[in-house]
C-alpha cells in the first residue's frame, strides 16, 4: 500500500509540475470530449474533433486558434439548443471562454485562476439565490417532491426516507397518470412524516453549503472564510455527488479548484478527487441497487 501511494503521489507531482495551466487547459479538453456522451446532439460533433486533436496533439493545447474555434463551437451549440442544455453546459461554455483568453493573455495562470474563483463563486451565489426567490426550498417542497419521484434520489429516498421501492415506483406511476390528466398535485404522491422532515433538513443544508461555496469564494473576509474555501467546495461536491452522480458539474468543479487554490495539498485533493470521480461517485449508488437486488427488491 506504501509503494502504491508513494507512486500516485510521483504521478501527481509530475502532473502538477509547472507550468500548471497547461495541465487545467488538457483537463478541459478531455471533460469537453467525454462530458454529455449519453445525451448526444450533433452539433456537438466539431468540439468533440477539436477536443480530440488537441489531446492526440499536445501542441494544439497552448494555441489561440484551437480554442477560438472551440468557443465557437460551443456558442452555437448552445444557441441551438438553449432551451434543453442544463445548467452545467453553459458553464463549460464560459470556462472555456476564459481558457481562450487565457492563451491569448501574456498571464494565462493568472487569468484562469481569477476567472475560476469568480465562476465558482458566481454559479454558487446564483444558485443559492433562486432557492430564496423560488421559495420551494425554504418548505423543503421541491426536495420532497423529488425524494418521492427522481429514481437518481432513491437511496436517499429508502435510507434516509423510509420508503421502498415500490412505493417510490407507484409514485412514478401516479405522477405520469397526474401528468397526462393535466392536473399535477404533489400533495396526492404517498410519502411520510420522516420522509417530508429530511427533506426540509436537506433543503436547508444545501442552501448553506452553496452559500458558504459563494462567500468564500466571492468574498474575502472574513479572512478563515476565504481560506477555507476549497475544503468548503470539496465538501460540497463530496455530499452533493456522492448522492446524485452529475459527473460533468462535479469535475468542471474539480478543475477550476485546481487552478485557483493556493495550496499545493488541495491540488492534490482536487486532482485526486477529479480522477477517482469515475470511480467514488457512482459508488454509494452501486451500492445500494446491489444490496436491493441480493434483498429482492428490485
Amino acid at each position: 500500500m506504501t509503494m502504491i501511494f508513494q507512486h500516485w503521489h510521483r504521478w501527481c507531482d509530475r502532473l502538477l509540475q509547472p507550468p500548471r495551466y497547461l495541465l487545467v487547459l488538457r483537463l478541459t479538453t478531455w471533460l469537453l470530449l467525454l462530458h454529455s456522451i449519453d445525451e448526444w446532439f450533433w452539433t456537438m460533433l466539431p468540439e468533440k474533433l477539436l477536443a480530440a486533436a488537441m489531446i492526440l496533439c499536445p501542441r494544439l493545447v497552448p494555441k489561440r486558434w484551437p480554442w477560438l474555434a472551440l468557443s465557437l463551437c460551443l456558442i452555437v451549440h448552445n444557441l441551438w439548443h438553449w432551451a434543453t442544455l442544463v445548467n452545467h453546459e453553459y458553464l463549460y461554455t464560459y470556462w472555456v471562454l476564459v481558457c481562450t483568453i487565457a492563451v491569448c493573455s501574456r498571464t494565462p495562470r493568472q487569468v484562469l485562476s481569477w476567472n475560476a474563483r469568480w465562476l465558482i463563486g458566481l454559479c454558487f451565489l446564483f444558485a443559492t439565490s433562486w432557492k430564496f426567490l423560488a421559495g420551494e426550498y425554504l418548505d423543503g417542497s421541491f426536495l420532497h417532491a423529488t425524494f418521492l419521484l427522481d429514481s437518481r434520489l432513491a437511496m436517499g429516498a429508502v435510507l434516509l426516507g423510509g420508503l421502498d421501492l415500490s412505493t417510490l415506483a407507484e409514485n412514478r406511476q401516479l405522477f405520469e397518470t397526474m401528468q397526462a390528466a393535466g392536473s399535477i398535485d404533489p400533495q396526492n404522491l404517498l410519502s411520510s412524516p420522516r420522509m417530508a422532515g429530511i427533506s426540509l433538513v436537506l433543503s436547508y443544508w444545501t442552501i448553506l453549503i452553496e452559500g458558504l461555496v459563494a462567500a468564500s469564494f466571492l468574498l474575502t473576509v472574513p479572512r478563515w472564510l476565504y481560506q477555507k474555501r476549497d475544503w468548503i467546495l470539496v465538501c460540497f461536491v463530496i455530499t452533493t455527488y456522492a448522492v446524485i452522480p452529475v459527473l460533468g458539474f462535479a469535475s468542471l468543479l474539480m478543475v477550476m479548484g485546481l487552478i485557483q487554490t493556493k495550496s499545493m495539498r488541495m491540488a492534490y485533493v482536487y486532482l485526486g478527487l477529479l480522477i477517482w470521480m469515475p470511480l467514488w461517485m457512482p459508488l454509494p449508488q452501486g451500492l445500494f441497487w446491489a444490496a436491493q437486488r441480493m434483498l429482492g427488491q428490485v
